[in-house]
Parts: C-alpha cells; sequence; structure tokens
C-alpha cells in the first residue's frame, strides 16, 4: 500500500471517532409517524395475501411461500433449479418475473418491502439515552475497495426516495418511504447541509481512460450521459429523449461495473417496457465503445494491470488483491475482470471522499467553528453547522471537496440546506 493512503487512513481515524461520537439528531415523534403508516400498510396488504391464499401463511417462510405459489396456486415458475431445501425460489428476481402471472405476487414483493423498511425504523429508535442521538459505526477497513461500511445501524441504507410529483404520486409505499430523509433533523439553532459529489466515478474513469469525449464533456459542462446518448443513437445532443438519456446513464453506471450483455439487455427492458435481447445489448455496448474508444482501452488495461501484478491500484495508490484472474474456473476469472475493472475506479472515489473529510475537519479545527460532519454516506458528507456559520461553511465545504486533489477535470459537488436530510440533499 502506498505511504500516502497510509498516512491517509491515519489521519481519518481521528475524524472518524469525532463523527461517530456526534451522531445524529433523529425526530422520533416523525419516525413514530412513519412506522405507523408502515404498519397499517402491512395488515392491508397481509389480509389481502391472506384473502387470495384462502388461508393464513407464514410470509417469512420461503418454503410456506414456495408451496403456496408453486402447488397451491400453480404457478409456472421462471427458474428450474430449487435451493438446498428442496422448495423452488422465491427470492426477489425470480418473483419479480412472476409480478405479471399473478395478483399474489406483487403483494408479497410489496409486504418484503414494508417489513424492510419497519426494520429500519426499529434500528433508528436505538438513540443513546444521553445525548438523544444515534450514533453509527463507520468501519474504516469495511469493504475491499477502500469504501467505509455503516453498522449499528447500517444508515448507508436509508432509503434516498424522491417524488417528482408530490401532489400526483400514487404509490403509498414510495409515498412512505420518501419520509424516511426527514427523520433526521438538527438541533435547535441549526442547519443540515449535504454536500454530495457529483457523477464521482465517471469523472474518475475520464481521469484515468483520458477519453476524449469525456474529457470535452466535463471541462465544458456537458451532461455526460446526453452525450453519450447522442453517440450511441448518432443524434445532436439536442435530440436526445428523456428513454435515451435514461439508457446513456444506464451504460455510463453500468459498464464500470462490467454489468454484461445480459444485464443490460434486462436494464433496456425495463426502461422502455419493451424486450431487449442479448444481441440488442452487444449492440449497443459495441456503438459505445467504437465511439469512447479511451475507456474502452482503459477498461481492458485495468484487466491487464491486475492479471499481471495479482493486485488493482487506484489513482493514489491503494491496491487490493484480485487472485480471481488466476482461477481456471471461467466464471470465476470473469468475476476477477469486473473486479479489476471497478475497484480502481471505486477505490478511487473512496480516496476522494476520505481526504475530503480529513481537509474539512482540518479546516473546521483552524477556523475555530463549532459546525461538525455528522454522517458520511457514499459519495455525500453530512454537516450539522451553526445558523451563523452557515455562509462561512458553504464556502468552506465547497472549496475543500471540489479541490481535494487536482484532475484534468473539475471535482464538483451539488450542496443542499435544510432542517432535515430530505431537504439538504
Amino acid at each position: 500500500m502506498d505511504i500516502a493512503i497510509n498516512q491517509l487512513e491515519h489521519d481519518l481515524v481521528r475524524v472518524l471517532a469525532k463523527i461517530e461520537f456526534n451522531g445524529v439528531k433523529i425526530d422520533i415523534k416523525k419516525l413514530n409517524s412513519v412506522e405507523h403508516l408502515l404498519l397499517n400498510r402491512l395488515l392491508t396488504t397481509t389480509e389481502k395475501i391472506t384473502g387470495i391464499a384462502g388461508t393464513q401463511i407464514n410470509l417469512n417462510s420461503n418454503e410456506k411461500l414456495s408451496t403456496l405459489l408453486f402447488e397451491t396456486l400453480e404457478l409456472q415458475p421462471k427458474v428450474t433449479s430449487k435451493g438446498k431445501s428442496g422448495f423452488i425460489s422465491v427470492d426477489k428476481s425470480h418473483l419479480e418475473k412472476l409480478k405479471e402471472d399473478h395478483e399474489i405476487v406483487p403483494l408479497i414483493l410489496g409486504y418484503r418491502k414494508i417489513s424492510t423498511l419497519l426494520s429500519f425504523c426499529n434500528q433508528l429508535k436505538e438513540v443513546h439515552p444521553k445525548t438523544g442521538r444515534l450514533h453509527c459505526n463507520l468501519n474504516q477497513i469495511g469493504t475491499a475497495t477502500g469504501r467505509f461500511s455503516c453498522s449499528n445501524p447500517n444508515l448507508q441504507n436509508i432509503p434516498n426516495v424522491k417524488l417528482k410529483d408530490k401532489d400526483n404520486e400514487t404509490d403509498e409505499l414510495k409515498i412512505i418511504a420518501s419520509k424516511f430523509r426527514e427523520v433526521f433533523i438538527v438541533e435547535k439553532g441549526c442547519v443540515l447541509i449535504g454536500a454530495d459529489y457529483s457523477q464521482i466515478e465517471l469523472r474518475v474513469i475520464a481521469e484515468m481512460s483520458q477519453d476524449s469525449f469525456l474529457l470535452h464533456a466535463y471541462n465544458n459542462g456537458v451532461d455526460i450521459h446526453e452525450l453519450t446518448a447522442s453517440k450511441v443513437f448518432n443524434c445532436k445532443i439536442s435530440e436526445v429523449t428523456e428513454e435515451q438519456r435514461k439508457i446513456a446513464k444506464t451504460i455510463n453506471f453500468g459498464l464500470i461495473y462490467g454489468m454484461s450483455a445480459v444485464g443490460l439487455a434486462k436494464s433496456l427492458t425495463t426502461i422502455t417496457k419493451t424486450p431487449h435481447s442479448k444481441e440488442d445489448a452487444e449492440k449497443m455496448m459495441s456503438d459505445y465503445f467504437a465511439q469512447f474508444k479511451g475507456v474502452k482501452s482503459c477498461l481492458e488495461g485495468l484487466i491487464d494491470y491486475a492479471d499481471q501484478y495479482g493486485y488493482s491500484r487506484t489513482l493514489f495508490g491503494r491496491t487490493r488483491p484480485i487472485p480471481e484472474l488466476a482461477s481456471n474456473d471461467l466464471r470465476i476469472r470473469e468475476k476477477g475482470k469486473r473486479l479489476a475493472m471497478n475497484s480502481p475506479v471505486q477505490g478511487s472515489a473512496a480516496d476522494i471522499i476520505k481526504m475530503a473529510m480529513v481537509n474539512c475537519n482540518k479546516a473546521i479545527v483552524e477556523k475555530g467553528l463549532q459546525s461538525k460532519i455528522i454522517l458520511q454516506i457514499h459519495d455525500e458528507l453530512l454537516f450539522e453547522v451553526p445558523e451563523n456559520e452557515v455562509e462561512i461553511m458553504e464556502e468552506l465545504i465547497k472549496y475543500e471537496m471540489e479541490n481535494v486533489v487536482k484532475l484534468s477535470i473539475p471535482l464538483t459537488i451539488e450542496l443542499g440546506k435544510g432542517a432535515n436530510w430530505a431537504v439538504a440533499h
């Protein structure tokens, strides 16, 4: 591991200790209101499922559900494999394929979503009796890529649901889920500031690949997804449709994670509501790489590097062993290729936000401010800021996060503020 990365991790220890000590304030009254809505929804959903099944059933038992769906109701499974228990799988991916086959399937998926959200409610209630705040653990070596993991509770899994049209939204569960970030509040006299890196992983790919199209786009404020769509669909940027942009966004982020043609075909089918074959997806990927030659060369180079040295390496020297590339098993080796492509990108993004955390904390201390970092989620930092420090902190955060490293393209953050997390992000 690079000496600078080791130093970064050492510098970060004190910052993480502060964040965990600071904790986040939870609006328990609001949380109880959300829980009440979910419990009512759970009861209604359970009653509907019982009515269709004709009997009460343990909805948390995969065996009972499998028996109900494929024996009692005689649904035709979309998979042939069976688990160790000998029952046909009722995991989410299989149930998603069965949604149109029977009215009970969407209800079961809904029941599971509600149960997951209720578990979040229980976790968020675990506030400290003395501080009245929630103190989670940020695990510094929680992932192989260098990103943090979060536990007790895992706040990285808190839903981030935004309603485009609140007044006309009809999905009741979506409306309830959108309220979760409203329960994260601040002390009286303070404001919550959220600072989120914009497309940081795509910017890392642009830096690594030095692809001329990506560099031009980021240096000239061109929408990267519209640019990609214009290249793939061979049209002007001004002519790109919303659907084409969604497809381009899926391609841009999917390729970082080693998305296969099968995976892209599924995404295309979901976006366009029309079936897309593996061949359709392969052509689209081919069209993409024909335009973004620098990206193609970069991804191939990352695999070659990891294959030669046995590990991947971020822009800043963080390494990750990838023994999967030495496997004789083709499936394991393919996994190794995906790791070789993604780890340097995700790891570089992790390095950047870690450096930003250290720099922001240092600047806050040097200026003698009362503001504090209270949470780090993915590419976002949350700050609890006294009202009289808001203007100072907005400038400080923007400067420290956007100038933490010098790349060929600018790093940009999206800054928001408000009385709760939902408003600040």
